[in-house]
């Protein structure tokens, strides 16, 4: 009797030893981490591209604004050196230039955009808390994402000269003014405003304007609540002489509606924040640039980043952030570095991992009562099925499906059943961040770190002999245009019609990846070295290619057109690293020479060549 209740203590043992050593609870927590953290990293992506490719999309009103003060400087009818000097001097030109203003806000989808115009250095003034009273521009639009009126009446204006309040006839806001008062209000100048300008007059006109673009911390205009961050530019003449500051504002309730905190937590207990600050010394500014935005349903809050979290919160809270690359590396800026995290409570991101080990420490203290008194009433009978179902479950390996036999006891089956459930969970988890972890979102292939471990997967089990390959480098010609052209809307419908055609053309012959935006990899395997039939598979991939199409919004057809290099295997490398230098080589060729073809590498005229350096 006694050895028999000392038996099922064991196998509970057993069943805990099989859980714990094979670390799934630990598992369970990484995954769970690594699931904010990469939630975190795709939100990073969308949010930078939205901000590069969108909001900081300023090149075209600058180079119409830039003409048109050239132009009137050259026909003598715009003092650049007294343009900053009033609201009544500078009217002409701001009205000159205020729909093409609305128009990038339009387009840009901002919270705002503004033009302050000014010919001075401002580090003396700023030095000395003397500062001058500026002409400008400022417009708002509350919802960029709301249909514009047909007449701009959702639009409001912060700063205009009376002449453009007139001409526009649109709302002006309750803290509208005709200038930016800096010097009247003893407002210092915004660093939106002061460290574009500063930085032009520093680095001259060997900069371009894109290098000295300015992503500022978190501000309010004089006399306004509503808080937005803002990316400017300076503007400057063909001579090189600066007259003015060209920028968008996002606010921080609109910045909000892109970090949305329900797909981290349904609960509403994590959020997303931004985190901005400054490396050493500036040459330009020594002030310290140290923000934290916080972005909960809640409320908005910026504090100093300076400020210590309090250990009880870090404790509670886990806390990751990655960079955004949104300033130019060759500009003044590149010690700026802003970051997108995440803070979720411990307990909410293990939520799932805790009940499962609470639910499994019941179903164990349970299994091991009923143990115990089913042992007192038929000991013999419960020996046999437990040791088996022990057996099991020890020989049972991490990445396979938990099937336990029943042994015709109920309190043991329900055991049993309690898991496989959490078996098959787990298993499914892993399988879903697998999944994610090796796929391109866009185009559902193979990322570039899945695709060579596959090839060496599949080269170390049927390479040798015979076998050939051939190992294809593909890039999406003119995708730039497309999405230059009609938005990245119609880009990703390009790079999806890519990746279509090459498993149209191929299907299950090849292994398929997308390594970069508008690169794709293809490896096509033989074991029986029949290259006559992989030839004839590209050959089909490139008439594939050739016949692809997306439509336009006009209605017309943009074809497919890729160029590509082919490397054989084991002739062109024995591995994959060897397998694309090489087709990468033959694609290079063919980009910088016919374009839209797919050209083989040859031992014999490519060997030791490489890209040219541009």
């Amino acid at each position: 009797m006694i050895p028999l209740m000392i038996l099922v203590i064991l196998e509970i043992g057993i069943i805990m030893m099989s859980i714990y050593g094979q670390g799934l609870f630990g598992l369970i927590h990484t995954n769970a981490r690594e699931i904010v953290e990469s939630r975190v990293e795709a939100r990073r992506n969308y949010l930078e591209s939205i901000m590069v490719n969108q909001w900081m999309n300023l090149g075209q009103t600058v180079q119409k604004i830039n003409q048109l003060a050239d132009g009137l400087v050259e026909a003598g009818k715009l003092d650049i050196e007294a343009i900053d000097d009033s609201s009544e001097n500078a009217a002409p030109f701001l009205n000159a230039v205020s729909d093409d203003l609305i128009s990038m806000m339009r387009t840009n989808r901002v919270t705002g955009v503004f033009l302050i115009l000014n010919a001075d250095n401002l580090q003396s003034g700023m030095e000395s808390g003397t500062y001058e009273d500026k002409p400008g521009l400022y417009f708002r639009d509350l919802d960029p994402e709301s249909r514009p009126s047909n007449k701009n009446m959702d639009l409001l204006i912060e700063r205009s000269p009376l002449l453009v309040a007139r001409n526009k006839q649109l709302s002006t806001d309750r803290t509208w003014n005709t200038n930016f008062q800096f010097g009247t209000s003893g407002v210092p100048y915004y660093d939106f405003f002061y460290e574009p300008t500063q930085a032009s007059f520093h680095y001259g006109v060997e900069t371009s304007w894109e290098d000295l673009g300015y992503w500022s911390r978190p501000f309010s205009l004089f006399g306004e609540e509503r808080e937005a961050i803002s990316y400017s530019v300076p503007l400057r003449l063909s001579d090189g002489r600066v007259y003015g500051v060209l920028g968008v504002d996002i606010l921080l309730s609109y910045l909000q509606s892109y970090l949305p905190e329900k797909e981290l937590d349904s609960g509403g207990t994590a959020f997303y924040f931004l985190s901005a600050e400054k490396s050493g010394e500036d040459v330009i500014s020594s002030e310290k640039y140290q923000q934290l935005i916080r972005l909960h349903s809640s409320t908005i809050s910026t504090e100093d980043k300076t400020e210590t979290v309090s250990s009880k919160q870090e404790e509670e809270n886990y806390t990751y952030s990655i960079p955004l690359h949104i300033f130019s590396t060759n500009g003044p800026f590149i010690d700026i570095a802003w970051k997108l995290g995440a803070e979720i409570p411990y307990k909410t991101m293990n939520h799932f991992a805790d009940r499962m080990l609470f639910v499994m420490a019941v179903s164990i203290v349970l299994t091991l009562l009923i143990g115990i008194l089913g042992s007192l009433v038929i000991s013999v009978f419960l020996q046999r099925p437990i040791r088996n179902l022990a057996s099991e479950i020890r020989a049972n390996k991490a990445t396979e499906k938990l099937e336990l036999k029943e042994t015709g006891i109920l309190e043991i089956d329900q055991m049993s059943e309690a898991l496989e459930d959490l078996s098959d969970r787990l298993l499914q988890e892993q399988q879903n961040l697998q999944y994610e972890r090796d796929h391109d979102f866009l185009t559902d292939l193979y990322n570039r770190r899945a695709f060579g471990r596959r090839i060496r997967e599949l080269l170390e089990e049927k390479g040798g002999g015979n076998a050939i390959g051939a190992y294809i480098m593909m890039d999406l010609d003119n995708l730039k245009m497309v999405n230059d052209t009609f938005g990245h809307e119609y880009g990703d419908k390009y790079i999806r019609c890519a990746s279509d055609a090459m498993r149209t053309a191929l299907g299950s012959e090849a292994l398929y990846s997308r390594i970069s935006g508008d690169e794709f990899n293809i490896f096509i395997f033989d074991e029986d070295g029949e290259r006559s039939r992989v030839n004839a598979l590209i050959e089909k991939l490139q008439k594939t290619i050739d016949e692809s199409y997306i439509l336009l919004p006009d209605g017309s057809k943009k074809m497919l057109r890729l160029s590509g290099g082919v490397s054989w295997y084991p002739d062109g490398g024995a591995n994959p690293d060897e397998l694309q230098k090489n087709a990468d080589y033959a694609m290079y060729v063919v980009k910088k020479t016919t374009k839209s073809q797919i050209r083989v590498w040859s031992k014999d005229t490519d060997m030791g060549k490489v890209k040219e350096e541009k």
